[in-house]
């Protein structure tokens, strides 16, 4: 997962705690900041007797236990005081209560990144781009594993993540890049008559974007090694 935002926190060494810098942009604030700088200002107090530090987001990379949208949703992700790292945990016991972001030294390493793509809409929404006709089985398992021999030599790193899979935090999506798309159109001719071709470089062009059945999905998996 990736996540925006260069966010400045202030860290209290003593507790292990950071909590989101706040800045009146809005002139008059509304609600919402009014609230968090109100947040902000009890931390500081409550604080303000111990080691206290200035904190940066390091990196975009993250990880969550459950789908961004749930307000549940533990996240990972690192921190730098500007001489070493730290794994930051944003959590919260209830929905009701604020986030709590805790920290330690460490860091966020990239366990394992795979590229796969999504088998079953792609096999389906090719067959029914040739419906009423009917494409053999065979034709099928053929497209599906040229799809992912050509995949394969595809490296998550240059890949151009469009966005984030809403409901799987580990998977972004991304457009097939050219030259990959370029040696699958090529090489459905080893596939299909010429009487589907026609048909089946029309399905390919339609769906080779992000939002496409050709749609890339980088699976990342995180660890947290502790310093």
């Amino acid at each position: 997962m990736v996540t925006g935002g260069n966010m400045l926190f202030v860290a209290c060494r003593d507790c292990g705690l950071l909590h989101p810098a706040v800045c009146a942009a809005a002139n008059p604030p509304d609600d919402a900041t009014n609230e968090s700088l109100v947040a902000f200002g009890q931390f500081i107090g409550e604080h303000q007797t111990h080691q206290l530090a200035w904190f940066r987001r390091h990196g975009a990379e993250a990880s969550s236990d459950h789908p961004l949208w749930d307000p549940m949703a533990a996240i990972t992700f690192e921190a730098t005081d500007g001489q070493q790292t730290y794994v930051v945990v944003s959590s919260r016991t209830s929905i009701d209560e604020p986030r709590t972001y805790r920290f330690a030294p460490g860091a966020l390493h990239l366990a394992s990144a795979r590229v796969l793509i999504d088998d079953y809409d792609l096999r389906r929404g090719l067959d029914r781009t040739f419906q009423p006709h009917a494409l053999r089985l065979t034709t099928l398992d053929r497209f599906v594993s040229l799809v992912h021999e050509v995949i394969s030599h595809v490296r998550p790193d240059d890949l151009s993540v469009a966005f984030d899979d809403a409901d799987d935090p580990a998977v972004s999506i991304a457009p097939m890049p050219d030259e990959t798309y370029q040696e699958l159109v090529d090489r459905c001719a080893e596939i299909f008559d010429p009487s589907e071709f026609g048909t089946v470089a029309k399905f390919l062009q339609e769906n080779r974007e992000a939002d496409g059945l050709l749609a890339l999905r980088v699976r990342r998996e995180f660890v947290v090694a502790h310093s």
